[in-house]
């Protein structure tokens, strides 16, 4: 059982879809569902329930979830110490998952220009840590979107962006011009689980 697996792993628990999950780690479906399906063989155990619209975790699946992000940020605090103890410059950038392939691309690219001796790395973090790894010591810096708790944390804003909500054509919603929440409330909402930034939560929860 390597890192690598444990990261395809979290992926496809996260995105519940074997195909979304692929589109996220910048690979093809195939390679992805046999190293899934590797890894239960490696560990005698069915981590997913499949169904044609996506997959969900079993209880041996949500066991290994849990621990396997754990795994993944103490591989990154080890990674960060030994770079620090090797007098290797590096700044390590943490990212939103949705937002990771283009804002943090740009930003990487961008860095490397002005900086060549320093080794930029790519934090990857899910919708549950908006700070993406910054309070835990795990990035230097971190693009992320507001609000959250920014107790102890240096914040500067760069832009702002409109929310909005995504319905189908035929929708009744779509056809007005604004919506409130209470517009909403009979609607089926994703929750941030309990442990989330308050603030965080208590926002994107509605």
């Amino acid at each position: 059982m390597d890192l690598r697996s444990l990261r395809y792993f979290i992926a496809v628990a996260e995105e519940r879809h074997v195909g979304r999950a692929a589109v996220r780690l910048h690979m093809t479906q195939p390679p992805l569902s046999r190293a899934i399906k590797a890894l239960e063989t490696e560990l005698g155990a069915v981590l997913l329930h499949r169904s044609p619209i996506g997959v969900t975790l079993t209880a041996a699946g949500t066991v290994l979830y849990d621990e396997a992000r754990t795994l993944l940020e103490q591989a990154e605090q080890v990674r960060a110490r030994v770079g620090a103890a090797a007098g290797t410059a590096t700044i390590t950038i943490g990212i939103l998952a949705d937002s990771a392939e283009h804002a943090g691309t740009r930003l990487a690219t961008a860095f490397r220009q002005r900086h060549p001796e320093v080794n930029v790395r790519i934090r990857e973090a899910d919708l549950t840590d908006p700070t993406t790894g910054l309070r835990a010591g795990l990035v230097d810096v971190a693009l992320t979107r507001a609000p959250f708790d920014a107790t102890g944390i240096s914040t500067h804003v760069l832009r702002s962006d409109p929310v909005g909500v995504v319905l189908r054509t035929d929708d009744p919603l779509a056809r007005r011009d604004t919506l409130h929440l209470r517009d909403l409330a009979d609607r089926r909402w994703f929750q941030l689980p309990e442990g989330t930034d308050s603030l965080w939560r208590a926002y994107w929860n509605g």
